[in-house]
């Protein structure tokens, strides 16, 4: 019997985007452990709900909704459940074309990106032969899945660095635009200008680094709210989710 349940099997054979993509699969894990194994072709998997401890060679790595591995051809893999909730993960036979080579990789999408894939997904007919209306969605399911990962680094500046140490603090958007001599439209659209971020969106960055590095520490919950210039301790733990998708605690295990 299969460690798994099947909720989605799409075998497919698209030339496209560098692939050749073979199947694309739904799969609800039941049971407590899968054995590590491996196959002919790479495979990506992506954590879409639940939680458990993904092992790629002899590495073992706690997995959350939105972790995403890329295992290559014959490298050995397998799972265990950790937590209550068995995860539901989407599996992308794929292989390379030419002599590229696929490479073992782990990252971890965010938030928004975890949604539009879970549209994209819902669009892909659960049983039954593929139409050519089915490939749009399929394929940009696939291009987003195995895009490289853009970093976009921001350009420094006395303003930028300014705006980066005042920003964690518990005080309006407005009010900090003010300090600075800025109305706060103003300074948004200068920000845009030197660094490609918005006002609202660097705050969320910096509050999140500060967060993150408070929890790494033995910090509580409620001493990494407040040293993010957060007042309540709830909303943080709800705003943190969106950010990440994690709880606070949940992100620290």
């Amino acid at each position: 019997m299969l460690a798994w349940s099947p909720l989605l099997i799409q075998k497919i054979e698209i030339h496209a985007l560098g692939f050749v993509l073979r199947r694309l699969q739904l799969n609800r894990h039941r049971d407590a452990e899968v054995a590590a194994h491996g196959h002919d072709h790479a495979q990506l998997i992506l954590y879409l709900t639940g939680e458990g401890v993904q092992t790629v060679n002899t590495r073992r790595r706690r997995a959350h909704a939105g972790d995403l591995f890329v295992i290559p051809a014959h490298t050995p893999h397998g799972f265990s459940v950790a937590g209550r909730s068995h995860p539901l993960c989407l599996v992308l036979d794929y292989a390379l074309v030419g002599s590229a080579r696929v490479r073992t990789a782990h990252r971890t999408l965010s938030p928004a990106t975890l949604n539009e894939l879970h549209g994209l997904l819902s669009r892909v007919p659960r049983k039954g032969r593929l139409t050519l209306a089915d490939y749009p969605a399929i394929l940009a399911l696939v291009a987003r899945l195995l895009e490289p990962v853009r970093v976009k680094s921001a350009p420094s500046s006395a303003l930028f660095e300014q705006l980066r140490q005042r920003l964690p603090a518990r005080v309006s958007l407005g009010q900090i635009a003010r300090e600075f001599g800025y109305h706060p439209d103003h300074l948004n659209r200068k920000l845009k200008r030197e660094s490609g971020l918005g006002l609202r969106v660097l705050r969320d960055r910096v509050r999140l680094e500060t967060a993150q590095a408070a929890l790494r520490s033995t910090a509580t919950v409620a001493d990494a709210a407040s040293q993010s210039g957060f007042d309540d301790p709830n909303y943080f733990s709800r705003w943190f989710r969106r950010q990440t998708g994690r709880t606070p605690g949940a992100w620290r295990r």
